[in-house]
């Protein structure tokens, strides 16, 4: 096939492109930070979230390719687990494709609006924006060495044994234990284990009906 027959074969493949069709390319194209997401409406959502002061406060202190568009990523799930359980379910499994694990967890502190309790946290203690910046980034980057998400289905014994594992061998400045909705009696009952297996932190709780979420706050030297 010569390269005037080829141009012409993709140039009649473009005109047979119905509306919606020309739409998603467009929306993928000028968005292709996001375009794993595959759903242009998703994916005009996940732009929306930069309206919001969460993300003004989040670019601020950091810059990072990655980190930045799985905190949109985030926010959006926040924003679907109330309005659309299947593209939540979607996204969730692009994210995980995209990021792995480690991306997924990032998103879902996010989603849990656990980051902006995290900066009331950390302020207290950041005594320059650079050690502001410095915290977030090394709790984002390190989040399965710094955080445990309880799950409902968890054992008590043996999720509060790594977590004294992850403190006790990376001795984090902040460690996190949270939960939501019914995991939340297990949550508390980690805690009160986890504090018994390691020394030098002091806690700080935030809880509502529905989330809680543990800091541990590094009270010592290492």
């Amino acid at each position: 096939m010569s390269s005037n027959d080829a141009i012409a074969g993709m140039i009649k493949g473009v005109l047979s492109w119905t509306e919606d069709k020309i739409k998603e390319y467009l929306t993928k194209f000028k968005h292709r930070d996001l375009a794993f997401i595959e759903d242009p409406q998703t994916i005009t959502l996940a732009v929306e979230q930069r309206k919001k002061s969460e993300w003004d406060l989040f670019k601020k202190y950091i810059d990072d390719y990655d980190l930045r568009v799985l905190f949109q990523t985030g926010l959006t799930l926040r924003v679907l687990e109330n309005t659309n359980k299947d593209r939540l379910e979607s996204l969730r499994g692009r994210i995980l494709k995209k990021h792995g694990p480690k991306g997924l967890h990032i998103a879902q502190f996010v989603q849990n609006g656990f980051f902006g309790k995290y900066i009331g946290n950390i302020l207290e203690r950041a005594s320059t924006p650079e050690e502001l910046k410095s915290g977030i980034k090394n709790l984002l980057n390190n989040i399965e060495k710094t955080c445990l998400f309880v799950n409902v289905r968890d054992d008590v014994e043996k999720r509060s044994q790594e977590a004294i594992i992850k403190i006790n061998a990376n001795c984090p400045e902040t460690f996190i234990i949270s939960s939501i909705g019914s995991a939340m009696k297990k949550c508390e009952k980690i805690k009160e284990k986890v504090m018994k297996g390691i020394s030098g932190y002091t806690i700080e709780l935030y809880k509502t009906d529905i989330k809680e979420i543990y800091f541990f706050n590094r009270s010592s030297p290492t």
